[in-house]
């Protein structure tokens, strides 16, 4: 396989052998039988699997924000219910795949507190995250719908480090828990807005 023309799909082909195997159980031998790339070009082109790990954590962020930013764009949707159908889609394909979770959220829980650079390129994702989640925070803060005694963008990291608990919680135990992302929402609504009066 000619690397150089198929950069592409081999991150994506990463992506999944992180996404199952995790960093520490994944070998190089298993990386080059899956991509097809022999040891030779795989050193040459990332240096080692730290390196394609780094390479893939990027690709995958990248892949993440652009469904973050397609998810949350329709105006015509409250901003409290882009929110919610947000994160109870992303939970609700978990059974679909395996329960794997989100790999930023996995190697950050496996890789972050062992290795600097993937904790550095995991917390950058995870704040690329936040930040494209934050203005639909704040619309909601606005509209009345979310509290807003806290700023938009601690709100923001509270709801999507909550949302990284239940999925890490969901992949151990192979369950949704989809209910626990919803109610924790609904605990952050504007309890002074008069539609969520009694």
């Amino acid at each position: 396989m000619n690397y150089k023309h198929d950069k592409e799909t081999v991150i994506n082909k990463g992506m999944n052998l992180f996404w199952h195997h995790g960093y520490h159980n994944l070998g190089i031998d298993k990386i080059c039988k899956e991509t097809g790339m022999t040891k030779g070009a795989f050193y040459n082109s990332f240096k080692g699997k730290e390196n394609f790990l780094l390479a893939v954590i990027e690709a995958y962020g990248n892949l993440i924000s652009n469904h973050l930013q397609k998810q949350l764009s329709d105006p015509s949707v409250p901003p409290i219910d882009r929110l919610y159908n947000l994160y109870t889609d992303m939970l609700l394909v978990q059974p679909e795949s395996e329960y794997r979770g989100c790999l930023v959220n996995n190697m950050m829980s496996e890789m972050g507190a062992l290795n600097p650079a993937v904790a550095e390129i995991a917390s950058a994702q995870f704040e690329k995250f936040v930040n494209i989640i934050e203005p639909t925070v704040l619309q909601a803060q606005q509209n009345g719908e979310l509290d807003s005694s806290l700023n938009s963008k601690l709100m923001t990291e509270i709801i999507h480090t909550t949302f990284f608990g239940i999925l890490t919680r969901s992949k151990s135990t192979k369950t949704l828990h989809s209910n626990i992302i919803t109610d924790f929402l609904s605990l952050l609504k504007n309890k002074n807005n008069g539609r969520n009066k009694n």
